[in-house]
C-alpha cells in the first residue's frame, strides 16, 4: 500500500511538541484559587498550563483537581526548560473550595527533551468493586527529536480512602508512539494502544484489569519515487492483579 500516513503522523507529532499548552486549562479558576489557598501555594509556585480540573459526574458536588508544583524550574543556554514537578492531586468541595481528598508526591514527574505537554483527568467506569470508583489521571509527553518521534500516555488510577487519595495504578503506559527515520521516507515505527477492561475475577477486594492492546509496527520503504508503507499488527491481552496496594 502506498501512502505517507506515517509521515503525516510524524509531522503531527511535532506540531504538538512545538505547540506546547500555552494557556491554562482551568475550568473553575475561582474554585483553585481557593484551593490553592489551603494548599498555602501561590499561583507562580506552579505550572499553570498543565493544572487540570474536573467535577465528578458520579458526585457533582465536588471537582477534581491535579495541581503540579514547580520543585526544579531551570532554562538552558537554547531557552529550552527542564522541569520537575511534585503532584498535588486533590478532590475539594465547589462550594467553598475545602480539600476533602488529597495525594501528595514529591518529583512526580520531569520534563526535558521528552517534554510533558498535557495532564488529563480520566472519569470512565473504573469501578473496581461495587462500592469504589477509581479516577483515573493522564499523562501525555512528546518527543523533541524529529528523527526520533516520540509520544507516550500514562494512566494513574486514584480511590477515596478517609481524607486521602489512594494511588492503586500508577503510570501504566497505556499509549506510545516511537520510531526513526531518515526524516524523508525511510524509517520504522511502533505504535502501542491499549483499552482497559473491568475483569469479573477479584484479587484482595479489586476486579482485576484487562490491557487489551493493539500493536502496530509500520516500515516505510521509498520505491521508484515515492514511499512505500508496510504495516504489521497483532494483539496482546494481560491482566493487572490488586495486590492489596496497587496493581501489577
Amino acid at each position: 500500500m502506498q501512502t505517507n500516513f506515517g509521515l503525516k503522523f510524524i509531522f503531527l507529532l511535532s506540531f504538538l511538541f512545538i505547540s506546547t499548552f500555552s494557556f491554562s486549562q482551568v475550568k473553575d479558576a475561582v474554585l483553585l484559587d481557593k484551593v490553592l489557598k489551603e494548599l498555602k501555594l501561590d499561583e507562580s509556585e506552579i505550572h499553570m498550563e498543565l493544572v487540570a480540573d474536573k467535577i465528578l459526574p458520579f458526585s457533582v458536588d465536588k471537582t477534581f483537581f491535579v495541581i503540579p508544583k514547580y520543585r526544579t524550574k531551570e532554562k538552558d543556554e537554547y531557552g529550552f526548560y527542564f522541569y520537575e514537578f511534585d503532584a498535588h492531586v486533590i478532590i475539594a468541595d465547589n462550594k467553598n473550595g475545602k480539600i476533602l481528598n488529597k495525594f501528595y508526591e514529591p518529583n512526580a514527574w520531569t520534563s526535558d527533551a521528552i517534554n510533558l505537554n498535557n495532564i488529563s483527568i480520566d472519569t470512565g467506569l473504573y469501578n473496581l468493586n461495587k462500592k469504589t470508583r477509581a479516577v483515573g489521571v493522564r499523562v501525555n509527553y512528546t518527543g523533541s527529536s524529529r528523527p526520533n518521534p516520540y509520544n507516550q500516555t500514562d494512566l494513574s488510577l486514584f480511590i477515596t480512602e478517609n481524607d486521602k487519595l489512594k494511588r492503586v495504578l500508577k503510570n501504566f503506559t497505556v499509549s506510545e508512539f516511537h520510531g526513526e527515520w531518515d526524516t524523508n521516507c525511510s524509517g520504522k515505527y511502533e505504535e502501542v494502544n491499549s483499552n482497559i477492561d473491568i475483569g469479573k475475577t477479584m484479587n484482595n477486594g479489586f476486579y482485576n484489569l484487562i490491557i487489551k492492546s493493539k500493536i502496530k509496527k509500520t516500515q516505510n520503504i521509498p520505491t521508484n519515487n515515492d514511499c512505500v508503507e508496510k504495516i504489521k499488527t497483532h494483539q496482546r491481552v494481560k491482566n493487572l492483579k490488586f495486590n492489596g496496594i496497587e496493581y501489577h
